[in-house]
């Protein structure tokens, strides 16, 4: 008899504490409002392994214009005989500190690769508020040219498009904001 409480006693505990780390996990991994919504409308969400997919070192101009705010950091022409890695920046025609450059550029980079991805033909009523472009040094001459984009009826919601991509790159609002009022 003792033993059958024992057990009974046993499994009570064990739920509890398979309950409690269901509820400390949950807390502190917070569910994403922003995925519940999408998965709640039918909508199928993958994992990104990043839109911007270059080397931060070959990055030489990225030009950010978007609804509130628009702004370009550079990289000096380098003087003859000089690398790439070893010139100064500018931002907005003043100069700017190489770390600060760089923790820009990686911030933009590091910006397509939390979200998830969906098709772009799936986004609806989605609104262009800004560009990104970046222009890579090397063979390729032609700039990158990606589209910041939001749905009228989730403006909570801020994707990236790619020309030639099938694929909308969900991002942090937080992140996106924070980097287009770069001072």
């Amino acid at each position: 008899m003792h033993v059958k409480k024992w057990l009974g006693a046993a499994g009570c505990l064990l739920l509890v504490v398979i309950v409690a780390t269901l509820i400390a996990d949950r807390e502190a991994n917070p569910p994403d409002p922003v995925r519940e919504t999408m998965a709640a409308n039918g909508e199928q969400i993958q994992e990104s392994a990043g839109i911007f997919k270059w080397n931060d070192k070959e990055v030489r101009s990225v030009e950010w214009e978007g609804r509130n705010q628009s702004w370009i950091l550079q990289r000096e022409p380098a003087a003859a005989g000089e690398s790439m890695s070893g010139s100064g920046w500018l931002f907005n025609g003043s100069e700017l500190p190489v770390s600060q450059a760089e923790s820009r550029i990686r911030k933009l980079h590091e910006l397509g690769q939390n979200g998830g991805t969906r098709r772009a033909s799936a986004l609806s009523h989605e609104v262009i508020v800004g560009t990104i472009t970046v222009t890579l040094s090397g063979l390729k001459k032609e700039p990158e040219v990606y589209l910041i984009a939001v749905e009228s009826d989730h403006p909570e919601q801020v994707w990236i498009l790619r020309s030639g991509d099938p694929l909308a790159y969900l991002v942090s609002k937080d992140a996106y904001l924070e980097l287009e009022q770069l001072q």
